[in-house]
């Protein structure tokens, strides 16, 4: 059974979030949309036909809306790690920086396996959930996450779309989106109604008890996650984290500037989101190394800068 480990945000002191997405992973040829698509494809369409849907779509339709028994299938396959060493490198000097807590979207297990060699052979033993419930969950991982053992402390780390080892956790489909943001929903409207969470205007600290909160009032450096317009649960947390009152962290996208993408990026900036390209403009697919070797450097700058 997982053990329940209080987790604190001080009110002296913004916490600092990393979200990591799965753009790293995919630099030495980590599973990618478009390959899991065709893992769980039932259908006589190709990933190129159904590009033009969101991709929450796309599962439903190339699975036959049976994306939960497709990840049944493959999960054996999703849990089994080799995490190549630059990408272990990355992992490890990201998390040796003071970070409060770390969000994936990633269902596998790079960051784990990175920090924890033999994590998959017994991954409950690094099971916490927060205090808001009696047990880890087995649908919306809310409150439930592996504790990562480093210098200093525990990091806490929640797989925010759920996490291959449990299938009935993952959000992918519309459907799962959608209860997922209602979840969301029901639990900031009780946690912080008027969009005033207790550290505002003066409580010293409080509990933790999702991951939510440390996305709404963390400083977020959000690296290897690319922002789609179909991730609808995380661009309204976004602007919820805009309208919060009390005193919160912006969130710091880390992508290279493509044509491609500037509407993206002016819709992050309308809901205060800074981007930072570190000039690079354009990159061509074996450039992406180097960017994100330089966004790890620049992310240790602003750390150390402002213990």
């Amino acid at each position: 059974m997982a053990e329940h480990t209080p987790l604190r945000i001080s009110s002296r002191r913004r916490p600092r979030v990393l979200l990591l997405g799965n753009g790293l992973n995919r630099v030495y040829g980590g599973t990618s949309w478009a390959g899991l698509l065709e893992k769980i494809n039932r259908t006589s369409f190709t990933a190129e036909q159904v590009k033009s849907m969101p991709f929450p779509m796309q599962a439903v339709l190339l699975s036959k809306d049976h994306v939960d028994v497709s990840l049944q299938d493959l999960q054996r396959e999703l849990t089994q790690c080799q995490v190549h060493p630059w990408l272990a490198e990355q992992i490890q000097r990201l998390l040796a920086l003071p970070f409060d807590c770390v969000l994936t979207p990633n269902f596998t297990y790079e960051v784990e396996c990175a920090m924890i060699p033999d994590f998959l052979r017994c991954p409950q033993r690094y099971l916490r959930h927060t205090a808001a419930v009696p047990r880890a969950e087995n649908g919306f991982m809310l409150h439930t996450y592996y504790s990562i053992p480093k210098e200093g402390g525990d990091l806490p780390l929640f797989h925010i779309h759920g996490e291959a080892r449990i299938p009935n956790t993952v959000i992918l489909g519309h459907y799962y989106y959608g209860n997922l943001l209602f979840c969301c929903d029901e639990y900031l409207t009780h946690r912080a109604p008027a969009q005033r969470y207790p550290l505002w205007p003066g409580c010293e600290s409080m509990d933790a008890l999702s991951w939510l909160d440390y996305l709404i009032l963390g400083e977020v450096y959000s690296l290897g996650f690319g922002f789609d317009t179909s991730e609808m649960d995380l661009w309204w947390l976004l602007c919820r984290k805009k309208r919060e009152r009390a005193p919160h962290g912006d969130l710091w996208f880390f992508e290279p500037e493509r044509k491609s993408a500037e509407t993206k990026r002016a819709l992050l900036e309308a809901y205060n989101a800074k981007c930072v390209s570190l000039g690079v403009k354009e990159p061509a697919a074996e450039d992406y190394r180097g960017f994100y070797e330089m966004a790890v450097r620049e992310i240790t700058r602003r750390m150390k800068e402002n213990i």
